[in-house]
């Protein structure tokens, strides 16, 4: 620079002085009314969180483990219930409650 301290432009757009105008309160009922008339419907409420919890806490493995294949599978509910109740009695996860489980099917054979 030359010494000069150079200015920056300002834009005006004559509007900074102005202040919108208030609305004049609408009444909730009316426009209820109006949306109803024009063939739109309420949105239905979301139910209460405690009715939608699972009757279970999601599990979250507490240290790697290694494993890095997936198992997905379709079980019956009281077979899967079981399998969380074991995991949760012995504190250990999911697969390793599968690997003890295939451990003692295979001493079996």
């Amino acid at each position: 620079m030359t010494g000069e301290e150079k200015k920056r432009a300002t834009l005006d757009f004559g509007d900074e002085l102005e202040t919108p105008a208030a609305a004049p309160p609408l009444d909730p009922n009316a426009i209820k009314a109006a949306t109803r008339a024009a063939g739109f419907r309420e949105t239905p409420k979301a139910p209460d969180f405690e009715l939608t919890a699972p009757t279970r806490p999601t599990r979250r493995a507490r240290r790697k483990t290694g494993r890095t294949e997936q198992f997905a599978t379709r079980l019956r509910a009281d077979t899967l219930e079981a399998i969380y109740a074991y995991a949760d009695r012995h504190e250990i996860t999911l697969a390793e409650t599968i690997e003890r489980a295939m451990a003692a099917l295979n001493d079996t054979d």
